[in-house]
């Protein structure tokens, strides 16, 4: 009598019988903590560093200038460390590398908060300038805020929440950012709130203190890496697509490692598309009150826009999501160059009626689109078991984007006069984007699985 293969009778390591058993797919429990994992990345994200900034400014004694360029550079080096974390996440799981980047985020923030004891102490027994140590401290801390939040626990979350899912990942990759991107247009609230009634450390020790004690549990409870390591299989219990249907929505058959995608043209396309975005969306939030200052708009009103902006964004990121899961990847992605080439030319002619609509409307179409194709656009050309290290290479060159681009905007202004000319240069990129990602192939049909009949 022929026996069994052993991976047919040895459940796979890790697995869990309980959550196999449950009457629903546990992928639906994994969509709610992976959106409240986007939301505890808030401290480490330039939202959630804005609202300390004037104060670290006063408690460090140093420059606007100086913060911000200490901001730039653990910014930058934080993008060299994210595809480390990426391999870790594929390593030890989503559980492991999430509760680490928990404790650390932590941590980090309350070193920022005994930020100025810490640069006065080191300038009292180092003979080094003052503003210097002080430079140093607060790089140190952004490095580590913007590592383990904007970084690694958002790599985390998205990486878990793209390898629960399958043929329904643009659907659920809609639901968790119509979450998400109310919570970060709204965080800006508690923060002060927090700063109002505890003072900026306080509100730093707290912030730790929310995350240890209650983000920290629900990851060591409920995050799970795959629905594999739980015996179970990728939407498992649900109802089954048709052939057509599975045919436009599969992934890629083929496992790439991060080398092998790293030497495909399509990946550094799509990477420095998103990549862009970054640049030019964390540069415009970043300068919004010097870029209106020039069209006569004061900062109470120049702000107003991120709220009708927040409204677009959820839309397009639910359609798009719904679109990803029934076109192909590519014009998803000419959509969202479309998209990136209108927001920057509009940068280029605001103050006129029609650059002010479409900046607004363009603007909130494409971040809701870059929202969505950070997630599933890896899984679906470069298949799932390596997909926290592609993505976290991937995510090394979005956080680069998001270090430089309000420098390149203040270069921009400071030579020009005006930030005008950051439009135009973004609308002349934007165009070589789109003819490289029309002219490329992104699927080779060799890598999808053939019906078999």
């Amino acid at each position: 009598m022929q026996s069994e293969p052993i991976a047919a009778v040895i459940p796979p390591r890790h697995a869990n019988p309980r959550i196999a058993r449950l009457p629903f797919y546990y992928g639906w429990v994994i969509l709610i903590v992976s959106s409240i994992g986007i939301l505890a990345s808030i401290p480490g994200q330039t939202m959630g560093v804005s609202a300390f900034t004037d104060h670290l400014i006063e408690a460090l004694g140093i420059s606007r200038v100086a913060v911000s360029s200490a901001y730039m550079i653990g910014t930058l080096f934080s993008s060299l460390l994210t595809p480390f974390a990426g391999m870790f996440l594929d390593r030890t799981g989503a559980r492991t590398t999430g509760a680490i980047a928990t404790v650390m985020l932590s941590l980090f923030l309350v070193f920022l908060a005994y930020s100025g004891q810490i640069a006065s102490s080191l300038a009292s027994v180092v003979a080094i300038p003052v503003f210097i140590i002080a430079s140093v401290v607060a790089a140190f801390g952004f490095l580590g805020i913007r590592f383990f939040g904007q970084g690694v626990i958002t790599i985390v979350s998205r990486t878990m929440l793209a390898k629960w899912f399958g043929p329904r990942r643009g659907l659920v990759v809609g639901l968790m950012g119509v979450v998400t991107a109310f919570g970060f247009s709204y965080a800006p609230q508690p923060l002060h709130a927090l700063i109002g009634r505890w003072g900026w450390m306080g509100a730093l020790f707290m912030l730790a203190l929310l995350l240890t004690g209650i983000f920290l549990p629900i990851v060591l409870v409920f995050f799970r890496s795959d629905p594999e390591s739980c015996g179970m299989t990728v939407e498992q219990g649900m109802a089954p697509l048709t052939l057509a249907q599975q045919k436009r929505q599969m992934d890629s058959e083929r496992e790439f490692t991060v080398g092998e995608a790293r030497k495909q043209l399509r990946f550094w396309i799509m990477a420095i598309a998103l990549g862009y975005w970054t640049l030019f969306g964390t540069a415009f939030t970043f300068h919004i009150i010097a870029i209106y200052g020039e069209i006569g708009i004061g900062a109470t009103d120049a702000v107003k826009i991120f709220l009708p902006i927040s409204f677009i964004s959820v839309a397009a990121q639910f359609i798009g999501s719904w679109l990803s899961d029934r076109l192909p990847i590519k014009a998803i992605f000419l959509a969202f160059g479309a998209a990136m080439f209108t927001t920057s030319a509009s940068l280029a002619i605001l103050g006129t009626k029609f650059g002010d609509i479409t900046l607004l409307v363009s603007y909130g179409i494409a971040n809701g689109m870059f929202s969505m194709l950070s997630v599933v656009t890896w899984p679906k050309l470069f298949g799932r078991k390596h997909l926290g290290a592609i993505s976290g290479f991937a995510m090394s060159i979005l956080v680069a984007g998001s270090a430089i681009g309000p420098w390149l905007f203040s270069v921009g202004s400071t030579f020009t006069g005006s930030y005008k000319i950051m439009g135009y240069a973004g609308a002349a990129a934007c165009l070589i984007l789109i003819s490289s990602m029309a002219c490329m192939r992104f699927i080779d049909p060799d890598e999808f699985p053939r019906n078999s009949h």
